[in-house]
């Protein structure tokens, strides 16, 4: 399913998985939902408290659309 998401989307990052960028790293204290900026190296990029960092692929859940009724 990870080929699925794509630029533009909005993903899950669970609790505890590390973001990176060229100088330092950050661990997640709680899940996040984070926006996809880009793809390098089976990484994404994501935008997280204003910033642009990397994440394993392997750490990125596809978030599914709740079934909505309209009237």
């Amino acid at each position: 399913m990870k080929s699925q998401i794509k630029i533009g989307d909005l993903v899950y990052v669970p609790s505890e998985v590390t973001l990176f960028n060229e100088s330092t790293t950050h661990k997640l204290d709680s899940p996040a939902s984070l926006l996809i900026t880009g793809e390098k190296n089976n990484n994404y990029e994501v935008f997280f408290n204003g910033e642009k960092w990397l994440v394993s692929q392997n750490n990125v859940y596809q978030m599914r659309e709740k079934n909505v009724k309209t009237y």
